[in-house]
């Protein structure tokens, strides 16, 4: 089924967002950005046309404000403040929703952002946001990523992806000779070093450069991101 269209938010009950939330989202901002307002509109916008097409297509667990705001909005803020300085393009490989690429598009005008997302109603969410936000810097992929990768014209220099599936599936994808050697950025809970210690293939194909930790909150726990880069054999 192809994507509905992005319902007016206000018409179907979506409310302003909660002030704590918000203010969260301030604070997590102020190392990325200066000043914030542009960036925390932008990003609070996003969120609003995510839970208003929630209501007629699903695309996310994340029902309310809090939920959204602090177990996946934030999380990619808080992410964000770990990008290489020397990434100018991304390549978000499984975007669903729209997380982290519309989140870091609305924090980072400068930059550009090819979203790739192999769902169809998905991919039109992201199309119609990015349209909807005035995003001239995103350009929206819905095909598979192996596919996408190697069409996109600035080439990316930097993939990104977050949650996509097991860290060892998803290195194994991007192992193959289809796919083009590029920095790789990931997003990842705890459970990402027990399934690096377990699969010795990884640490012979790829070399972990940086690995960085940050606290999404006491109740959601360490979130981590991982910097590698596939080794020549």
């Amino acid at each position: 089924m192809a994507f509905p269209g992005i319902p007016n938010p206000q018409e179907v009950g979506i409310p302003a967002p909660p002030e704590e939330a918000s203010e969260l989202l301030r604070a997590a901002l102020k190392p990325l950005v200066d000043p914030v307002d542009a960036s925390l509109h932008a990003v609070l916008e996003y969120g609003r046309l995510l839970m208003a097409a929630n209501t007629v297509t699903n695309l996310t667990g994340a029902k309310d404000w809090t939920t959204l705001i602090e177990a996946h909005i934030l999380d990619c803020v808080l992410a964000a403040k770990f990008i290489p300085s020397e990434a100018t393009s991304f390549f978000d490989w499984g975007c669903g929703g729209g997380l982290p690429g519309l989140v870091w598009a609305g924090i980072f005008p400068e930059r550009h952002f090819h979203l790739c997302e192999r769902n169809k109603k998905k991919a039109g969410f992201l199309e119609e946001a990015a349209a909807s936000m005035e995003f001239m810097h995103v350009d929206v992929h819905p095909t598979q990523g192996e596919e996408s990768i190697r069409s996109v014209d600035p080439r990316a220099n930097l993939l990104v992806a977050r949650a996509v599936e097991p860290l060892p599936k998803f290195l194994r994808r991007l192992y193959r000779p289809t796919v083009p050697r590029m920095d790789i950025f990931l997003m990842a809970g705890p459970s990402w070093e027990r399934d690096w210690e377990q699969n010795e293939e990884l640490e012979e194909n790829w070399h972990l450069r940086k690995v960085d930790r940050y606290l999404l909150g006491a109740d959601r726990g360490d979130r981590f991101t991982l910097q590698l880069r596939r080794r020549n054999r």
